[in-house]
C-alpha cells in the first residue's frame, strides 16, 4: 500500500520520472542546501500531519505561509502561530477568518 507521507517513496518516483534532473544529495557537507532543508524540517512534518486531518491544499497553504514568514525573519514557533490564527474561529469584533 502507498504511504503518502514516506518521502523515499516520492523522492523514488521523482528518480524514476526524471532520471536526468536528480541529483543525489550529498547529506555530508554543511552547505546552504542543508541548512535549508534542516530550516524547513519543521514545518514539513507540521504540513504532513495538517494533511493528515485536513487536506493538502490546507496543508500546503499553511506550510507555505509559515515558510514565508521564516524567510521575512520570524523564527517557526512564531510563524506556526501567526497561521494557525488565521484559522481559528474569530470573536464577533473580529475580521472574518480566512478558509
Amino acid at each position: 500500500m502507498n504511504n503518502p507521507f514516506n518521502p523515499n517513496q516520492h523522492m523514488n518516483s521523482y528518480k524514476q520520472q526524471h532520471p536526468r534532473n536528480y541529483q543525489q544529495p550529498n547529506m555530508g557537507q554543511n552547505s546552504i542546501e542543508q541548512q535549508v532543508l534542516s530550516a524547513i524540517n519543521p514545518v514539513i512534518n507540521h504540513g504532513m500531519r495538517e494533511a493528515q486531518h485536513l487536506g493538502y491544499p490546507h496543508a500546503l497553504r499553511e506550510a507555505v505561509a509559515i515558510s514565508y514568514l521564516m524567510g521575512q525573519g520570524q523564527d517557526f514557533q512564531l510563524a506556526w502561530q501567526m497561521v494557525e490564527s488565521w484559522w481559528r474561529p474569530q470573536t464577533p469584533t473580529q475580521p472574518g477568518t480566512f478558509y
